[in-house]
């Protein structure tokens, strides 16, 4: 009877797990697939450049709200009914893009589902943090939202060619069904208080903003670059199923960097770290710069692919300066936010200097904010030091 018993709680212990990973995975999925969906959009012919920008940071926009206020309310409310309410309205937001061609109204239910995403994925992450070993938790999430991300850019470029821009948002839908079945039998409630927030930013006001700005500034650029990869590509005469494949190889890769930056950091510091990602992801560009139709294909496997594994080794880098900001660990919470302020500004302004100018101007803007966000974290990263 007793055996019976443990089985049956470690069953919901392991669903109950897997519930919140499949949310976690969810919750990654808009920023993942960007560069996709930037395509899609595009490709229907239903909105100008400026307007695209804007429909991809609409989802962004609803995540960054949902994730900078989660600190005030996500150990307040009742996790499993909230998140079962979030993926429902997530679920009916993208069946409901189907039908929209309209942009105004396109805009406000994307807004909804990037809320309804941020709600859903804050707990997430609560949850993850609350578990005996948090470090391994939070290592499964990066690995299945690497997977997921891998299919995405295997399956979508098919899909997308017979759906168009619905392919994708139906594609979410059928793991976000899952999700939500999973967490209506078995989603954990939170295991801590909530705690006020009395941070002391009088003694840390200035590392913080200077990270925030390092933290924005590299997420503006890959708000504007990552976002208009596939445009990259496509300009410069690959397929869709060509860039599909290399965006999934390079995706599936990437977690060597961050395999690779804890071991850096140790060895040669973290202002060296930056500088290095500096001094690898600028000649990506410039290869992307001065790609042409006769050898697309090289240039843009070698660049995507390096520029990915690089992308992965700096973001331990920029989360390790931010928890050392404030040694309490609450402050950490905020660089999701950050994450998610540059990824909104990043592709309007794309599309508008897309509008004005050429795709090479974006990388040009890209480009000049990865070296404003190095210096916004070596003097961060300095002022720690002190």
């Amino acid at each position: 009877m007793i055996t019976t018993i443990n089985n049956k709680l470690s069953i919901k212990t392991n669903l109950s797990y897997w519930a919140v990973l499949m949310v976690a995975m969810m919750g990654a999925a808009v920023t993942t697939l960007m560069p996709l969906m930037v395509g899609a959009f595009t490709d229907s012919q239903h909105f100008t450049t400026q307007q695209v920008g804007f429909l991809t940071a609409s989802d962004i926009a609803g995540i960054l709200i949902a994730s900078a206020s989660a600190y005030f309310w996500v150990r307040r409310c009742h996790w499993q009914k909230l998140v079962s309410f979030s993926l429902l309205l997530f679920i009916g937001a993208n069946f409901a893009t189907n039908w929209i061609n309209d942009f105004s109204t396109l805009i406000l239910i994307r807004f909804i589902a990037g809320l309804a995403c941020g709600v859903s994925y804050s707990i997430a992450l609560a949850a993850l943090g609350d578990r005996k070993s948090p470090d391994k938790a939070f290592g499964d999430m990066v690995t299945i939202q690497v997977i997921y991300g891998t299919l995405g850019f295997a399956l979508l470029p098919s899909i997308i060619e017979q759906w168009g821009y619905a392919g994708i948002f139906q594609f979410f839908n059928v793991t976000l069904i899952l999700a939500f079945l999973m967490t209506i039998l078995a989603f954990p409630g939170s295991n801590k208080q909530q705690q006020s927030f009395d941070i002391e930013m009088r003694l840390i006001w200035q590392p913080t903003a200077l990270v925030f700005a390092g933290v924005v500034c590299y997420y503006f650029a890959q708000g504007t670059i990552w976002a208009y990869l596939e445009r990259i590509g496509v300009a410069g005469g690959l397929t869709l199923s060509e860039i599909g494949t290399l965006l999934a190889v390079g995706f599936a890769i990437s977690a060597i960097g961050s395999w690779l930056s804890g071991w850096a950091v140790l060895r040669i510091g973290r202002p060296s770290a930056i500088w290095l990602t500096v001094v690898i992801q600028l000649p990506c560009l410039l290869a992307l710069f001065y790609m042409e139709p006769s050898n697309a294909w090289m240039i843009y496997a070698f660049a995507t692919i390096i520029y990915q594994i690089f992308w992965s080794f700096i973001v331990p880098v920029m989360m390790g300066i931010f928890n050392d900001v404030d040694k309490s660990g609450r402050l950490i919470v905020f660089c999701v936010t950050a994450f998610k302020v540059g990824l909104v500004i990043g592709p309007p302004v794309a599309g508008l200097v897309i509008s004005m100018y050429s795709l090479n101007h974006v990388i040009g803007i890209g480009a000049i904010a990865i070296v404003a966000s190095a210096i916004f974290l070596v003097l961060a990263d300095k002022k720690i030091a002190r």
